[in-house]
């Protein structure tokens, strides 16, 4: 009787533990390889379930992926793995990552249309916008962006609580657009150079904190329409041709109020003031306008982290290239419930 129970405890075991380790795998992301499992990288897309990792290899894709499932799409590296678009990347699902691609020559280079993702590691050029952004809590950090042919490099739309942050913006036509009622959003740390028109601009968006980014050599640095109460402060503003601009004219014919924003401690190229504390702060103030003007200007620049060519290249070091995990996962499922036969057993035979 003694070892009939056995064998019927292992065999129960085992039959669970074969039941488990599937649902286990079932609820573990996988890693599907471009070109190896699917030439395409929306064939990847298309047979992935969420969760899952789409990992491309170098080579040149010419086609235009849709995301519309919560996956990671990650590129071998940045310079080497390219999305040649036409009308661009498009993100349609929550919680998406894209890292480690070039996306060139396209009508967008990524639209956005979803929450919580995930965008780094990229370099986006010779497309005609750069980043769309309609949603909140998305992360657009450490991205190259050069020569965004007619618009920005980075556009918010009806976006509330992103995070901008590391990006490396040159020879665009415009940097960074907080547009159409795009509230509390984070600017930090970018560096914006030698656009045609505007490094960042404001329009119809308020409460947005633009911290410790370095705007320089452009035609404005930063315009300022029907928005208040955006934070402007230890940011560098070097040589552009006009500085800072709040014209409103236009806006305040229609009876509204005068722009209020915060604007402190940044550093202006083109201040001529004293310090003679030593503290750090001008002794006088740095004039914008008759409404606008940095009571505390700084004598130096403000060090910003620049994004240097070929940092975060690929985005892919967490990723795994083939499921490991699953294999763990499975190995571990399969000894907890074998464990859990074989202590039911001695415990019997104790008795």
């Amino acid at each position: 009787m003694k070892k009939t129970a056995l064998a019927l405890t292992l065999i129960l075991a085992l039959l669970l533990s074969l039941m488990i380790g599937v649902q286990f795998v079932k609820s573990i992301s996988t890693t599907i390889v471009v070109p190896d499992d699917y030439s395409t990288i929306q064939e990847a897309i298309d047979n992935a379930v969420e969760g899952d990792t789409v990992y491309v290899k170098k080579g040149v894709y010419l086609e235009n992926p849709v995301v519309n499932k919560s996956i990671s799409l990650v590129g071998e590296d940045r310079d080497s793995t390219v999305i040649d678009v036409t009308a661009g990347l498009k993100v349609q699902s929550n919680n998406v990552t894209i890292a480690g691609f070039t996306i060139y020559d396209g009508y967008d280079g990524i639209s956005l249309a979803t929450n919580y993702c995930n965008i780094s590691g990229n370099k986006i050029t010779n497309t005609t916008h750069g980043i769309i952004v309609f949603g909140y809590e998305n992360s657009i950090s450490g991205n190259i962006f050069e020569s965004i042919g007619l618009s920005s490099a980075i556009q918010l739309n009806f976006a509330n609580r992103n995070l901008i942050s590391g990006n490396y913006i040159v020879s665009c036509v415009e940097g960074i657009q907080i547009w159409q009622n795009s509230n509390n959003n984070t600017i930090r740390e970018n560096t914006i150079t030698n656009c045609q028109e505007t490094a960042i601009s404001f329009q119809y968006s308020n409460d947005n904190p633009v911290v410790g980014n370095n705007i320089s050599l452009s035609g404005l640095g930063t315009s300022i329409y029907g928005s208040n109460n955006n934070s402007i402060s230890n940011n560098n503003y070097f040589n552009n041709t006009v500085q800072f601009s709040a014209k409103e004219d236009y806006y305040l014919s229609f009876g509204h109020n005068r722009s209020v924003n915060i604007i402190n401690e940044n550093y202006w190229s083109d201040y001529d003031g004293t310090d003679s504390d030593g503290d750090g702060i001008g002794d006088t103030t740095y004039i914008i306008d008759a409404y606008n003007a940095d009571h505390y200007p700084l004598i130096k620049p403000v060090v910003v982290p620049e994004l240097p060519d070929g940092a975060d290249n690929n985005g892919s070091d967490k990723s795994e290239p083939f499921p490991t995990t699953v294999v763990v996962g499975s190995i571990v499922a399969v000894a907890a419930v074998v464990g859990l036969g074989l202590l039911v057993y001695f415990k019997k035979r104790r008795r």
